[in-house]
């Protein structure tokens, strides 16, 4: 099946439409009103704002999961993060961002906002640097992802490995850290002050960041299971795609790194959002390219192999994780 994925374009289109399709009959079938946001979200709470009717807000949520996930693909594509003739990608981050009960929420505009975040931190050049302005623009982003669902703060975890990783020890990059990450406040904060919410905005911000959750949702045997069945997969092929990063050119290494990391946002935000089950939006990302590069490999190698029983045991891989993803 995974072949597929090789060919024809439009075979592509319609098994990503059918998934798509299945991901979200339940949500069709049943449509919810924007999910609230259970923290402080200027920009979400202004958006509520539209009431916008269930069927609507289900109809925008999909669309832009999928919008989504075709910007991720060409972004990645650009980068040799993946290949430019697969769709793959986009199928597999429609996958991470509708497993469980799919909705307009915060945590999923936020999620899409990371794509573009990680978008202005990808290497196109042999420079090993992020110019200035990217850092600005990259901070202002995590700002403004914050405003629609504040844990997203902790994307700035994530953001000083990047540092690391880029070597982006200068004064200067601290410095456009800093103030692109308060310009989108700075607006935020004016607005309140001519309208006297300043003070209560600073309370309730202050309230939400100390205020540790971790809670566990209901669940079913059936979502238990699925959910560990994701999780494994990821966290199997995160490991041996780090593994092999070392048989990569230095700049598919340095990218790779900076999709990766993302999943330490994601484990930073655990003590602020649901531990159980897992909320898959924020590890998107990096599902996406993790899954996406492992299930790639059998591939590669089944062309110089008599027997192509790995791509077989791949594609049954791939079929579960679909379902999985279905069943959660």
């Amino acid at each position: 099946m995974l072949k597929l994925f090789e060919k024809n374009t439009v075979v592509q289109a319609i098994i990503i439409l059918v998934v798509t399709a299945l991901l979200w009959r339940e949500a069709f079938a049943n449509p919810q009103p924007m999910v609230p946001s259970g923290h402080y979200s200027p920009l979400y709470d202004l958006l509520c704002g539209l009431h916008l009717s269930p069927t609507l807000s289900t109809i925008v949520a999909m669309l832009l999961v999928v919008l989504g996930g075709f910007f991720l693909n060409l972004m990645l594509s650009k980068v040799n993060l993946a290949s430019q003739n697969s769709l793959l990608p986009t199928l597999l981050f429609i996958v991470a961002m509708s497993a469980q009960t799919p909705a307009l929420s915060p945590t999923l505009l936020a999620a899409l906002l990371v794509i573009v975040i990680v978008g202005r931190l990808m290497l196109h050049s042999t420079l090993l640097a992020v110019s200035p302005d990217k850092i600005f623009s990259t901070a202002a982003l995590i700002g403004i992802a914050s405003m629609v669902y504040l844990p997203a703060l902790t994307l700035i975890v994530a953001y000083m490995l990047i540092a690391i990783n880029y070597r982006l020890y200068g004064w200067r990059d601290w410095m456009m850290l800093l103030l692109g990450l308060l310009a989108p406040y700075f607006l935020l904060w004016s607005i309140q002050l001519f309208t006297g919410n300043l003070v209560s905005g600073f309370t309730q911000m202050g309230d939400d960041l100390g205020f540790l959750n971790f809670a566990i949702g209901e669940f079913t045997t059936l979502q238990v299971v699925a959910n560990i069945v994701l999780l494994t997969a990821f966290v199997v092929s995160l490991l041996v795609i780090w593994h092999r990063l070392g048989e990569k050119p230095i700049v598919w290494q340095k990218n790779a790194t900076t999709v990766m990391l993302i999943t330490v946002a994601a484990l930073a935000m655990l003590p602020f959002t649901q531990i159980f089950p897992v909320d898959f939006k924020f590890l998107a990302i990096p599902f996406t390219f993790c899954l996406c590069q492992r299930l790639n490999l059998p591939r590669r190698r089944s062309r110089s192999s008599r027997t192509s029983w790995r791509s077989h045991l791949f594609d049954l891989l791939f079929i579960i994780i679909i379902v999985a993803a279905i069943a959660c």
